[in-house]
């Protein structure tokens, strides 16, 4: 048989000075009931197993040990009467008041199973009678926005359907921001490569531009002056035409009109002339 125990793995020591002493007393007594069954030593001596419990307890539990004041004689080597005194060590006289106002005081955190584990540990410590109510009324005032409202609609709503809710709605919004930064890559994407392709089609280098051919005889200035002469409405003469200037139409109207005037003196002269040579004829005549 002690060739049986050695293939199982010991418990680790009992923690009494860091944590919570109470919860690290029962996962270690749990752990401790099921190496005595699995190897066998719950069929042996009371003495033995005390010893075996001892073992797994480590050094500064047989220190408490020692000093353990026992009710009757041989208490000492049963080992449901060490595991007593071992659990009331580690669970001194508790103030309810205390651990129920920490149970109020447990602030909600994601994910929600996280949140429900601290307050499940809270609950057991704070004595409640209506655990399970207590529970449930303290996730609904903890929690916030959409999802309190949706827990505040259902009608006799129990701490499992509160649990239930809870885990929904997170595992949503989890897959609708999936979905959101999804969608927002692959806008991104389209946007970089149409920007892209506009500064293809925009930008084109110099090399390859569309260049203006001119005749091999003429340059680009004289050729620019030739097909940017044009008869002028104006005055009736080819010269180029500027935007610039802005008064050309006026100069030339002034022009036409002197010599419209001087046309007009000279045909006038001329006529004049003419009438006097024709009667000095006639007066000779």
């Amino acid at each position: 048989m002690a060739e049986a125990t050695n293939t199982f793995r010991l418990p680790h020591q009992l923690n009494v000075t860091e944590g919570n002493v109470s919860e690290n007393f029962k996962k270690w007594k749990r752990q401790v009931e099921i190496y005595l069954v699995a190897s066998g030593a719950v069929k042996k001596d009371g003495a033995v197993q005390v010893a075996i419990i001892l073992n797994c307890a480590g050094p500064n539990i047989v220190d408490i040990f020692d000093q353990i004041q026992w009710t009757e004689g041989g208490d000492e080597k049963k080992p449901d009467k060490l595991l007593e005194k071992l659990e009331a060590y580690c669970n001194p006289r508790k103030n309810e008041v205390l651990e129920s106002h920490r149970f109020w005081m447990v602030p909600y955190q994601e994910p929600f199973d996280n949140f429900l584990t601290e307050l499940r540990t809270r609950a057991n410590s704070s004595n409640f009678q209506e655990k399970d109510r207590m529970m449930r009324d303290k996730i609904i005032f903890s929690v916030t926005g959409k999802l309190q409202e949706l827990l505040l609609r259902e009608d006799k709503i129990n701490l499992d359907k509160a649990i239930k809710i809870c885990r929904a709605y997170e595992q949503s919004n989890k897959h609708v921001k999936e979905l959101r930064e999804s969608t927002s890559s692959t806008h991104t994407v389209n946007k970089v490569t149409h920007h892209d392709k506009f500064k293809k089609k925009a930008y084109q280098p110099e090399s390859k531009r569309p260049q203006t051919r001119y005749p091999q005889s003429q340059s680009k200035t004289s050729y620019n002056t030739q097909t940017n002469n044009k008869e002028c409405n104006f005055c009736g003469y080819k010269h180029e035409r500027k935007r610039k200037n802005v008064r050309h139409g006026e100069k030339h109207a002034m022009r036409a009109k002197v010599e419209t005037i001087l046309k007009l003196n000279a045909r006038k002269y001329t006529q004049s002339a003419q009438h006097k040579v024709t009667k000095k004829k006639m007066t000779a005549g």
